[in-house]
């Protein structure tokens, strides 16, 4: 396990360091500066600003000072916010992008399950085709879609919820609502494909010989669904909890923008239209953290959830 661990995070820290060193070059090449988007200033005072931040210096250079920054865990000053500190900036705003991925993960894990097993359990039933249609409705309607219905149904004709904004608690009813509908969104095309995995590996397990011999011993329906058939039976949903929890985190851009929540997609959007080196590498480099890290606890689960599995 110690050797699987330290191989596997050797190789994440390579990872982090090709892409930062692809996104540093890809920055830089861009078309514009940070500095290029302020009118009126004249070209004395645009070599002071490069100066400031060592812009002026040759790319190589900039190149290895940033780096060297990383690995002592400092992301740069910001242009945009006239030097304050890029961690400064965005760790706020990264724990606010956090909860609402949190939120989104339980809702998405949990009634993606749900459908899973009750069309694995009633298959070519009503649930199974009730299951199926919610499933494709989900994968269909895209976030920038699906989010202004949803406002337009539960705020606007029933004003039931929140439209925009973010609680500053988490303890009144009033505060939560303003969370249910961005987390709905940004959850519903994973639990979509949550419920059609779920019900795919709970139909394979279903047809084996142990669950047969189960049922012959008559072990109740329920047992034997939940007990016996659902650790062996989400495997497949296990494989895509990874990437999915690190997309419900880095992917929430478009559904921070739609309900005017301030996370992490408001500061990477800004930085990338106002040329902001900064933001956009400490983003990047947060953003690619995350992926690395939550596919490394997947490879865990698999040895806890799958006796077969060994880690070496």
């Amino acid at each position: 396990m110690l050797v699987f661990l330290a191989r596997r995070l050797l190789a994440g820290v390579l990872t982090l360091f090709a892409i930062s060193t692809l996104s540093f070059f890809i920055v830089r090449f861009a078309p514009g500066s940070p500095f290029s988007s302020e009118r009126g200033t004249n070209a004395e005072v645009r070599r002071n600003e490069e100066r400031l931040y060592g812009y002026d210096r040759p790319l190589p250079e900039q190149y290895a000072r940033n780096i060297l920054g990383y690995l002592c865990g400092n992301l740069g000053p910001s242009t945009s916010h006239r030097g304050r500190d890029v961690a400064e900036l965005i760790l706020p705003s990264f724990g606010v992008s956090v909860k609402l991925g949190a939120v989104s993960f339980v809702l998405a894990l949990a009634s993606g399950l749900l459908l899973g097993i009750l069309a694995s359990a009633r298959q070519n039933a009503w649930p199974d085709h009730v299951a199926s249609s919610v499933a494709t409705l989900g994968i269909c309607l895209p976030n920038f879609l699906l989010g202004p219905l949803l406002v337009m149904v539960f705020f606007t004709w029933l004003g039931w919820l929140e439209p925009t904004g973010w609680p500053q608690g988490w303890t009144s009813w009033t505060e939560l609502k303003k969370v249910l509908l961005p987390a709905v969104t940004l959850s519903c095309v994973h639990m979509a494909y949550i419920s059609r995995l779920g019900r795919a590996g709970m139909l394979d397990v279903l047809h084996k010989d142990f669950i047969r011999t189960a049922r012959a011993k008559g072990v109740a329906e329920p047992a034997l669904l939940l007990k016996h058939a659902l650790k062996n039976g989400i495997t497949p949903v296990l494989t895509y909890t990874g990437p999915m929890a690190a997309y419900l985190v880095t992917g929430s851009i478009v559904v921070e923008k739609i309900f005017a929540i301030p996370g992490m997609g408001t500061h990477f959007i800004a930085s990338a239209i106002n040329r902001d080196y900064g933001i956009i590498m400490g983003c990047v480099l947060v953003y690619s953290t995350l992926v690395i890290l939550f596919n490394l606890a997947v490879d865990l689960l698999y040895a806890v959830m799958d006796p077969r599995v060994r880690v070496t």
